[in-house]
């Protein structure tokens, strides 16, 4: 927002400079961007008084003009249309140099000398009109430099940046009660009479608002016999330094005391307003509407409007109807001055794409109870800009009042927060200080009553917050926060975790990162046990409506993506946490999981790699087999899995210590087609914590064997149920410390393999660290696993 300096000490007043105040606001939480002084450099303009005019004797366009400097008379020529007899506009004289740069000597023009020039605002730098010369109002005396006949123009603007919760602040009157709080001293708002009339505005005018949910306060006055013209150049220019454009003097009265108090304002032509009616209420469906700016706007559901008898003629709180706009015709004016609920307004403004002075201070909060004093005020200007009568009384629809609920602080509680030492007396004494009410102060607590102005006082630390900003941030001592040392965890998991992503990397998977957020659907979807949803309060979509439970669907989406850019061939994985609500608890059930999807070619597109090979199962077991051995984690079992939305015949359950700690394998075919998939689509998912407790800090590293081996192979038929996994565990556990490695070689169903049963074949190596290994040790061993192999799995040995 653009303030100005001298406005600003209207209502405080502080011997202070514009530098200092501004360091004084941004200290106290209201920043100050920068400084701009206005009006500079006129000293060497003077007022003149214009005494007698005639046509220039060469020049049908121009006139000589004989003005009044005090003293004495100079003649000038001057081609402005507006100049007439007893003006008083500003003139500059020989050596006088304007804003511009441009240095006034004396020369002739068409034959008549001239001496200077009378100057337009755009000339002065006091606004963009170059259309006329600058005529200034009221008894002005002749003579007088322009900066000691008019104070005003002389001037420092503060551009401030308010954060969205202190829309009290988007006004001079707030911005004036910040830094009176923050000197410590008092500030004043303006005093002024109205002079009504005997006729009640009831008698012409009525208000209905039926959505008070959306309009819980509206205010009206009515002001007859006014007289559209311009604004006098004070008014003018304090708009214009403000960012607002001049319009007329009725329009320009709201926006000033917009700019002054912060409470929107709209004046509507009360004879454009069928039945002198005004009804608040929701649109019609489908309807559309032309504002002010001449554009026609298909109106959003549940957007508000201002109606007359008949019809729209604003869109509320943000900007007026062209069928009710002030014209130079206007005669009887209605204001508005109301209290539109600010979310209301927001939602409208953002799906119409619009931000008004007015949308954007609403949308913040205005006071509810300063709008029937913002309607007193500006009827009071209106009347002393374009005269006519006001109507006796106002109208005021507030069925229920607005009220802040109260805030219980805690002395020892603010301090501790703060770092500071105060006591309650003294953090009472600043609340007073911004408008907040004190109850029951005691030297341990007390009760604060938010004024009708601030919103954003709900909670304790709010107003922790506000003793902190006028006691001053900078005289908070600086302190070391009293903590207890503990050992770094985080390091250690980070460690860990990228360890893992450097063995994904390795097995040519690429990382992506996904939204936290979902879809109520994919929040359930992909989940093995009835977990419930965490919901978000405030979701940004529907599509991110509640807590991931699983990394799959984030994988999915951005399969999908990829697949639909016509890039098939994917080796993708995502580490990160999901969210479970755990009933009895305030906080979710956090865990770091580990994910991956793999699709398309087993092989990059080169002249030396296999072609027309896909990836499948076994791909991505293992890639999680690489991940388990570079994590050295030796004990996983991979089992068959019944998960419901994976493929029943191509995938696992990996176990741990007895527990389920994943999945892999391929995606369903019914489930892949509901997500759009044509393709094989193989994944896993898999807690990590459960690995990084099994995971050694440290590699063992022995030495190379110094004995030979002897290899034995081991074929049966074993029924279909049994798996590799589990025989391979039987062998290696029955051959103690005599087997160095078990590998499947062989499976086969088919011809002479009855049905439901499989033949495998393993070849074991056998192999000792202190002795050469003779026959007769390694058949004792490899006849006891045969035996074992028949009694425990059933299974028939092949010769």
């Amino acid at each position: 927002m653009l303030v100005s300096f001298k406005w600003l000490k209207e209502f405080v007043d502080f011997d202070l400079s514009p530098e200092r105040i501004a360091d004084l606001l941004t200290m106290g939480g209201i920043e100050v961007e920068g400084i701009k002084p206005v009006g500079q450099g006129l000293e060497g303009i003077l007022t003149a008084r214009i005494v007698h005019i005639e046509k220039h004797p060469h020049a049908d366009k121009l006139s000589l003009a004989d003005i009044e400097l005090g003293q004495k008379t100079v003649r000038v020529v001057c081609g402005a249309p507006n100049i007439a007899v007893d003006q008083t506009v500003p003139y500059a004289g020989p050596g006088v140099v304007l804003p511009s740069g441009l240095e006034i000597v004396e020369r002739e023009i068409k034959g008549v000398s001239s001496p200077g020039m009378l100057c337009s605002e755009k000339e002065l730098g006091l606004g963009e009109d170059a259309s006329g010369i600058l005529v200034f109002d009221g008894e002005v005396s002749s003579g007088v430099p322009l900066p000691q006949a008019f104070p005003y123009i002389e001037d420092c603007i503060l551009e401030t940046s308010v954060t969205p919760n202190r829309g009290d602040c988007l006004s001079i009157l707030g911005t004036a009660r910040e830094v009176a709080a923050l000197l410590g001293v008092p500030w004043r708002i303006p005093e002024f009479d109205l002079d009504e009339s005997s006729v009640p505005i009831g008698t012409k005018a009525s208000i209905e608002v039926p959505d008070t949910d959306l309009c819980p306060r509206y205010v009206a006055r009515l002001i007859e016999g006014i007289k559209i013209g311009p604004s006098p150049f004070e008014v003018r220019l304090r708009l214009a330094r403000s960012g607002v454009r001049a319009i007329s003097n009725v329009v320009d009265a709201t926006n000033l005391i917009l700019l002054e108090c912060g409470q929107p304002l709209h004046a509507f032509d009360f004879s454009l307003l069928e039945d002198g009616k005004i009804v608040v209420k929701r649109c019609d469906p489908g309807e559309t509407f032309t504002t002010l700016d001449g554009a026609e706007r298909k109106l959003p559901e549940n957007a508000l409007m201002i109606r007359d008898g008949k019809r729209s003629v604003a869109l509320a709180g943000i900007m007026g109807g062209l069928n009710s706009e002030i014209n130079d015709t206007t005669s009887t004016v209605l204001i508005e001055s109301a209290c539109f609920e600010r979310f209301g307004i927001r939602r409208t403004a953002k799906a119409l794409g619009m931000s008004t002075e007015a949308s954007y201070r609403f949308e913040r909060g205005i006071d509810p109870d300063g709008t029937l004093w913002a309607a007193h005020r500006v009827t009071h200007l209106i009347q002393k800009l374009a005269g006519g009568t006001v109507l006796s009384g106002y109208l005021d629809v507030y069925p229920v009042p607005i009220s802040r609920p109260p805030v219980c602080v805690g002395v020892a509680k603010t301090n501790s927060l703060l770092g500071t030492d105060l006591d309650g007396i003294s953090m009472a004494d600043y609340l007073k200080r911004l408008g907040i009410g004190i109850e029951n102060a005691t030297e341990e607590s007390l009760t604060a009553l938010p004024p009708s102005w601030r919103w954003d006082l709900e909670r304790e630390v709010d107003m922790a917050e506000e003793v902190a900003r006028v006691f001053g941030f900078q005289n908070i001592p600086l302190t070391l926060a009293a903590t207890q040392s503990s050992a770094d965890l985080t390091r250690e998991n980070h460690r860990k975790i990228q360890t893992t992503k450097s063995l994904m990397n390795a097995s040519g998977y690429s990382e992506v990162i996904t939204m936290s957020f979902v879809s109520r659907q994919a929040g359930t979807e992909f989940v093995q046990d009835s977990s419930s949803e965490l919901a978000l309060i405030n979701p940004l979509t529907e599509d991110a409506v509640v807590m991931r439970t699983s990394l799959i669907p984030g994988l999915l989406s951005v399969a999908k993506r990829n697949i639909n850019f016509r890039w098939e061939d994917l080796k993708i994985y995502e580490c990160g946490k999901t969210f479970t609500s755990v009933p009895g608890r305030e906080l979710p059930r956090e865990d770091l999981r580990l994910a991956g999807l793999a699709t398309g070619s087993r092989y990059p597109d080169l002249w030396n790699m296999p072609r027309n090979e896909t990836v499948d199962f076994y791909d991505v077991k293992g890639a999680l087999e690489n991940l388990l051995d570079g994590l050295s984690v030796h004990d996983v079992q991979f089992t068959p899995s019944k998960v419901s939305f994976m493929h029943p015949g191509k995938s696992a359950d990996l176990m741990l210590d007895g527990c389920n700690i994943g999945y892999v394998g391929e995606l369903s075919p019914i489930k892949a087609r509901e997500h759009g998939f044509e393709i094989g689509i193989y994944m896993f998912e898999i807690l990590l914590e459960p690995l990084f407790v099994q995971m050694r800090k440290e590699r063992l590293f022995t030495p190379l064997p110094r004995y030979p081996f002897i290899e034995r192979d081991l074929s049966f038929i074993v029924e279909e149920k049994v798996s590799g996994d589990v025989i391979k565990r039987l062998i290696s556990r029955l051959g103690h410390d005599i087997i160095a490695s078990v590998v499947l070689f062989d499976l086969y169903k088919g011809e002479s393999i009855p049905e439901g049963y499989q033949s495998m074949a393993f070849r074991v190596r056998y192999q000792s660290e202190d002795r050469t290994l003779t026959d007769e040790d390694v058949q004792e061993v490899h006849s006891r696993i045969a035996d074992a192999l028949k009694n425990e799995v059933g299974a028939a040995m092949r010769e």
